[in-house]
């Protein structure tokens, strides 16, 4: 038999967009409006950026390929860790999005544009499964 065999499909690169600008990369980070006390911690090439907060950090570099890894920072601890690589080319600034999970125990979204929180739906069904529990715990001692 010929043909193609089957298998795990590979998934393309993806394709960050890439603006006329200075050299570098645009690293913009979300996180939830509830989420309080989180930060942010960005790295290209294993190398820490200082300063980096919620919103567009610009991290200049020469043209080339780049890895770009972002992760949400509570306590000391680093969690929803994500990285991408990203190609920059000379006389433009090209965009990296990443969204902070919603669950710390799930990878933040990094890709060319921005997502929604990764684990929203799980938060919203644990809200939801507390708010049932209060109502029924309310219910039963007004029946009583």
């Amino acid at each position: 038999m010929t043909g193609v065999v089957p298998g795990p499909a590979v998934p393309a690169q993806q394709q960050f967009r890439a603006v006329p600008g200075e050299t570098g990369i645009v690293v913009h980070t979300w996180k939830l409006p509830i989420a309080f006390g989180i930060g942010t911690k960005i790295t290209v090439n294993g190398y820490p950026i200082p300063d980096t907060k919620w919103g567009a950090n610009f991290v200049p570099g020469p043209p080339g390929v780049h890895t770009v890894a972002v992760d949400a920072t509570q306590w000391g601890m680093a969690y929803g860790g994500n990285f991408a690589r990203v190609e920059v080319f000379p006389g433009h600034t090209t965009e990296v999005h990443y969204t902070a999970p919603a669950q710390i125990y799930m990878k933040g979204a990094v890709s060319a544009e921005r997502q929604s929180a990764p684990g929203l739906v799980y938060t919203y069904l644990a809200l939801a499964f507390v708010v049932l529990m209060l109502v029924g715990f309310v219910a039963l001692m007004v029946a009583v």
